[in-house]
């Protein structure tokens, strides 16, 4: 709500409501009309994308900041659905309470329009690591990226599961790929379950040749 007014902003902060969510716990529904614009404060996500026969197939990793149910405001039905891979916070606003405090102004939709710009162009990104060849080239794009999303250079690494998922490989690959990253410098552990990426973005064949 950053980009809204200041007395915008002051309307709508009693309606702002914070609650947690768990690991696999749905927070929105592909093909669903939202009820909320939600935006998430901590926590990693998982957006997939259903193909023709309705099954889920994952597609990116959503991190805080990101936007959820933005395209209600003009009535439409959500292109991706979303599912959290670790515990964390979202913050809420009905969407009818956007209407009923007289907020929904130029200004308004200038924000929602430049949010869902943004998303198209996370999305683009996306797409892009899937192209890349070569699994640890693949994989270090998707942690690169991924620490973009969390604004952080340390993160939470999603699990093997989740990544393999992602990626249309095996955990075991995940797994050695995540220690070939390691012995090459690309990324620091810090413990099990976070890393730092220290990599700066390159070429597949320029990542190709020191792996």
């Amino acid at each position: 709500m950053g980009c809204l007014p200041t007395a915008s902003r002051e309307l709508l902060a009693p309606c702002i409501s914070e609650r947690a969510f768990g690991k696999g716990d749905v927070l929105q529904t592909e093909s669903k009309v939202a009820q909320q614009i939600s935006i998430v404060k901590i926590g990693a996500v998982l957006a997939t994308r259903q193909d023709q026969e309705g099954r889920a197939h994952p597609v990116a990793l959503l991190g805080r900041g990101k936007t959820l149910g933005q395209y209600a405001v003009y009535g439409h039905r959500e292109q991706i659905g979303a599912h959290a891979l670790s515990a964390g916070r979202v913050c809420s606003v009905d969407l009818p309470d956007f209407y009923r405090l007289g907020v929904v102004d130029r200004k308004f939709h200038a924000c929602v329009q430049t949010r869902i710009v943004g998303a198209h162009g996370q999305l683009a990104d996306w797409s892009r690591v899937m192209r890349i060849k070569g699994l640890p080239q693949k994989l270090l794009a998707t942690l690169q990226l991924y620490a973009r999303e969390q604004h952080s250079r340390v993160i939470r690494l999603p699990s093997h599961v989740a990544l393999a998922s992602l990626l249309s490989t095996t955990r075991e690959t995940i797994a050695r790929s995540l220690s070939q990253l390691e012995a090459a410098g690309h990324i620091l552990r810090h413990d099990r379950w976070h890393c730092e990426v220290v990599a700066a973005p390159e070429t597949a064949g320029e990542l190709a040749t020191r792996l």
